[in-house]
């Protein structure tokens, strides 16, 4: 794609995001061909315009590492996007429906707090706990910035892989002695349990879902820095939220717990 309408798509995108408006996915609009590297210069440049805005890239996301997931979708690796500070969100403040686009859905996943650089190519698990500082509980909100729902991975990459808001836990866990493969975790719904699921689904291992990321990241110079949030991949299935419903996840192995919280929508006169 020529790099003026790389410039183009990822504005697009970016008005999407800050106006909470879908667009239509650009696959099935005028560019079916836009490959992998096109879809990631997409991300990039509306990334870009979010620091030009202000916003700090404060860490990663990894998505679509389920690998039932990517053999049902025939993809062969999973994708990642860009955290930044104005996606974060606190367990204590309910988020808004005016914050959304569309319908949310979460996910459960564990953080790593990097505590060194990590560089590609060749990164291992090994190295990956060496530069962890430890592992924090976490919510992602998934968001679409496309409509109708895109079936593409190129869109999703496009779209920041889907990245709504983040919530971390306030427990730090130390990496060395955990057994990253058994880490479980309970989802409950305004009190309610209603998903169980164990961290092997990440990948194997959520920490290689880490080391893949370095790796990948090496392929265009780029590493993971010391202090950022790596968000490793949704341990859990996706569940819908509604205004005024609480989501809690509890992680096993120590590791603690992590809630969000959805406001009920504003009415006239209420």
């Amino acid at each position: 794609m020529e790099e003026a309408v790389i410039r183009r798509l990822a504005e697009q995108i970016y008005q999407a995001e800050m106006t909470h408006t879908p667009i239509p996915a650009f696959t099935e609009n005028g560019y079916p061909d836009m490959s992998y590297e096109d879809a990631y210069r997409i991300q990039l440049a509306a990334v870009a315009l979010k620091q030009a805005a202000g916003q700090r890239v404060v860490g990663k996301k990894i998505g679509l590492t389920n690998l039932a997931v990517q053999a049902y979708r025939g993809i062969h690796e999973p994708d990642y996007g860009h955290i930044t500070d104005g996606v974060l969100a606190g367990q204590d403040r309910p988020i808004t429906p005016a914050q959304l686009t569309g319908v949310p859905n979460i996910e459960c996943e564990l953080a790593f707090v990097l505590k060194h650089d990590l560089s590609g190519p060749g990164v291992t698990a090994g190295q990956v706990l060496a530069c962890t500082l430890g592992v924090l509980p976490a919510i992602e909100v998934v968001e679409r910035r496309f409509w109708p729902l895109c079936k593409s991975v190129k869109d999703s990459i496009c779209d920041n892989a889907a990245c709504g808001k983040v919530v971390l836990g306030s427990k730090l866990t130390d990496v060395m002695g955990l057994d990253f493969r058994t880490v479980g975790v309970v989802v409950e719904k305004n009190g309610l349990p209603i998903d169980t699921a164990c961290s092997s689904t990440v990948y194997g291992n959520p920490v290689e879902s880490v080391a893949w990321l370095a790796n990948k990241l090496a392929e265009y110079g780029v590493s993971l820095r010391a202090g950022e949030i790596i968000l490793s991949g949704s341990i859990t299935m996706m569940h819908e939220a509604a205004p005024g419903e609480c989501i809690y996840a509890h992680f096993g192995n120590g590791i603690g717990t992590v809630k969000v919280c959805f406001a009920k929508e504003n009415k006239e006169g209420a």
